[in-house]
């Protein structure tokens, strides 16, 4: 291996490493699957139903386009929360 490979491993390793702790919101697109009685919401995330609540303060529609925030990353998938609508509010 050549001293270029090894070093651009080594590089590698030494970001991954540092990447792993780091926490950072993390925001997705997802669809309303279903609204609770209780102003919370479903959410469909990789294969997963979520109930999550509305940071918006304003009624979801069932099959709206939504943003959903994940604080500090996919840690605390409890802490998701509806944070914007995705498009237009036609």
């Amino acid at each position: 291996m050549s001293i270029n490979q090894t070093l651009l491993k080594a590089i590698e390793k030494l970001l991954s490493d540092k990447l792993n702790t780091i926490y950072y919101d993390k925001t997705f697109p997802s669809v309303i699957y279903g609204a609770n009685n209780d102003g919370t919401y479903q959410i469909v995330r990789e294969g997963h139903l979520y109930t999550v609540p509305n940071g918006l303060g304003i009624p979801l529609k069932i099959t709206q386009s939504v943003w959903v925030t994940m604080p500090c990353g996919n840690k605390n998938l409890k802490d998701m929360y509806i944070s914007a609508i995705r498009g237009n509010l036609k």
